[in-house]
């Protein structure tokens, strides 16, 4: 009987985790955005986790792997744990030396994984935060965006920030091993994200801003989500 073929992972520069919850409506979206980044496929692998999802996301993202057939994509579950609990999951499974982080409801551009490499290309560079982009018309959408907006105006320039949020984020990953990953005391979406970079930057590592990494994002059209 013929043994299976070894993966060459050599190449790999870095692993893109995705966690996910009940994500079937937009996860595919996320992974058709992924599959089309410039960088070459063989230099990066994508991990999504599912939390426990309790909708069709585990089949959807099965299917669309079978689909694709792209060697360094694979699927993991766990048992609902929280989004920081599941990122945690995908970052024990990575093989990269490093770790980028997007949710399920974003979609990276083309250069999102090349402008997140160029990052770490300075050797003092721990983590990094991108930004996320809408093409949403409605007002809440566009409230948010334009908080965030500000926000990145306030970033640009800094040598260091100590705030970065998932949606486009990355950490070398030893550094995130070694200070234990996201704190899974927050079993929702809430501030695991920031509480990681605080602690990682309280430390004295560098996290910088990023603004060509970009992710268009789909923000809740309820204000009252806010």
């Amino acid at each position: 009987m013929p043994q299976p073929t070894a993966v060459d992972t050599s190449a790999l520069r870095c692993s893109v985790i995705v966690p996910v919850y009940n994500g079937a409506g937009t996860i595919e979206r996320c992974l058709n955005a992924l599959a089309s980044q410039r960088l070459p496929a063989d230099q990066f692998e994508v991990i999504v986790v599912s939390d426990g999802s309790t909708d069709d996301t585990d089949g959807v993202v099965q299917r669309w792997l079978d689909r694709s057939q792209l060697t360094h994509w694979r699927l993991v579950r766990q048992d609902n744990a929280g989004p920081g609990a599941a990122r945690n999951h995908g970052a024990d499974a990575a093989i990269a030396p490093l770790l980028l982080f997007t949710d399920a409801d974003c979609a990276p551009h083309p250069d999102w994984v090349a402008a997140m490499l160029d990052v770490f290309a300075d050797p003092t560079v721990a983590g990094a935060k991108g930004v996320y982009s809408t093409t949403q018309s409605a007002l809440a959408p566009r409230f948010v965006q334009a908080e965030y907006e500000d926000r990145y105006d306030r970033m640009r320039g800094q040598e260091r920030i100590d705030f970065i949020d998932t949606y486009s984020a990355a950490y070398r990953r030893q550094i995130f091993c070694e200070n234990g990953g996201f704190d899974t005391i927050f079993t929702t979406a809430s501030v695991e994200d920031q509480e990681l970079s605080f602690r990682i930057a309280a430390k004295g590592y560098r996290l910088v801003f990023a603004p060509d990494a970009k992710v268009e994002h789909i923000h809740d059209e309820n204000l009252a989500e806010y």
